[in-house]
């Protein structure tokens, strides 16, 4: 009994009050120091040392990949592979893979990334959020009207097996009965948008679906998905600033939603065409048998930017663009294989007093993530290792993705605006990277606030 006694003294030990009590501004600096394991073992010493760990690691820009081995030994003719194994930390330029990949990242497919969450769709068309760090899932209501799909049930290959509500070929968007997953998000749902982080339990989700001619919104605490009365689809990108929604159209206009109309209604609040931007349209024309286009839009300090990224269709190793009749060749029994690749972004801001697009020789401070996450900008100050200046991009390509089986999801790296120089994020030696890599980053709001 006695002995028990002096156990119970020695946990109520002054000394974990004390360390809880540590100045949070040296425990910052000196966990700015650590990298991620350590970060996360500090975090098991006491409350405050939790939070603080848990603040430092979700203001990290990571990159989440597929398994280097699984990639770099395949042939190319698996439909999936096991999906998400391994994040890049932007602060520490180190890979963490992992042990085990959650059974989220092995059988679903992956439909966005927005304010440091991922957005999956699962069998039955069940979208849900889900944090990895914090190892949190949320469900959200079934899309299988929205979709148009009765039936969605992923298979021993791991591809999905598709019925539709609509029997008729003729009236239906799409015709095929099972796809892999990378499919999945070519043809039914694009870009996935959370309005609020959501830990406040008053935020939404936005998907940009339906071969980018559809947009839904479904507000937390509601069963129902509402699509938007839409002007000018397909559209390329959608993004949430405040109470409102931004969509950006193929004919280079933007709609803007008032999401908090009481109610629960949404509301159309504008719509307007803005002329193309000349230089950029010039670029088009000149370059227009070899290359596409891809638009973004960015809210960055109270401004909107429009994001243009030139695409070669295909690339030879030397960074030329090569048009299809130049990959055959007379000494060649086989075409040469080319993948397309960004090769040039051109960034305007939003003059709304003349309401046209100003050209940006410069981001400043701020660098900017573009693909198939929600587009961002952030300052580089706030998140550590990120180049001011550049834009950091991933495949959004969806429709190239399967075009070949040499190649797809590889069109990855960073742009620097100022001086037009592309580099590297993270190199595989095969150019199928199956699934695509996706940024998750933090909410900007919360760090820059």
């Amino acid at each position: 009994m006695e002995r028990r006694s002096r156990k119970i003294r020695k946990t109520e030990s002054p000394l974990k009050s004390r360390i809880d009590e540590f100045p949070t501004a040296l425990l910052r600096s000196i966990f700015n120091r650590l990298n991620f394991n350590e970060l996360v073992q500090a975090r098991s010493v006491c409350c405050s040392w939790n939070l603080l760990g848990e603040e430092l690691v979700s203001n990290i820009p990571w990159l989440m990949l597929p398994s280097k081995k699984q990639v770099e030994e395949g042939d190319g003719n698996y439909v999936d592979n096991n999906g998400y194994h391994g994040f890049w930390n932007m602060r520490e330029n180190r890979l963490y893979s992992l042990k085990t990949a959650p059974k989220e990242f092995r059988e679903c497919c992956c439909i966005g990334s927005s304010r440091g969450w991922l957005v999956f769709l699962q069998e039955k068309t069940v979208p849900f959020l889900f944090n990895p760090f914090k190892q949190v899932k949320i469900e959200l209501p079934s899309v299988d009207r929205l979709l148009g799909l009765k039936k969605m049930v992923r298979n021993m290959d791991g591809e999905f097996e598709l019925d539709y509500f609509n029997s008729e070929e003729e009236s239906r968007r799409f015709w095929f009965k099972s796809c892999p997953k990378q499919r999945v998000r070519e043809c039914f749902i694009q870009k996935a948008v959370i309005t609020k982080k959501p830990e406040n339990n008053n935020y939404g989700l936005i998907l940009l679906c339906n071969n980018s001619e559809e947009i839904a919104y479904q507000a937390s605490g509601s069963n129902h998905w509402t699509v938007l009365e839409a002007s000018h689809p397909p559209y390329q990108d959608i993004i949430c600033n405040g109470n409102y929604l931004y969509a950006l159209s193929d004919n280079n206009s933007i709609e803007v939603w008032d999401l908090h109309i009481r109610g629960g209604r949404v509301e159309k609040k504008s719509d307007i065409v803005f002329r193309f931007p000349d230089r950029s349209l010039a670029k088009l024309n000149s370059l227009r048998d070899v290359c596409t286009m891809r638009f973004y839009l960015v809210e960055s300090c109270g401004d909107l930017l429009f994001v243009v990224r030139f695409i070669g269709d295909y690339v030879d190793w030397d960074g030329t663009l090569l048009s299809e009749h130049d990959l055959l060749t007379e000494d060649c029994s086989h075409p040469k294989v080319c993948p397309y690749r960004t090769f040039l972004f051109h960034v305007y801001k939003m003059d709304f007093k003349e309401l046209k697009w100003v050209e940006m020789d410069t981001l400043g401070d701020r660098a900017l993530f573009v693909g198939g996450n929600q587009s961002v900008s952030v300052s580089t100050w706030c998140f550590l290792n990120c180049k001011k200046d550049c834009i950091y991009f991933s495949d959004d390509c969806w429709e190239k993705m399967e075009e070949d089986y040499l190649y797809g999801g590889h069109d990855m790296g960073i742009y620097n605006l100022n001086d037009g120089s592309l580099k590297p994020i993270y190199e595989f030696s095969s150019d199928k990277i199956q699934p695509p890599p996706c940024w998750i980053i933090p909410d900007p709001v919360m760090l820059e606030s």
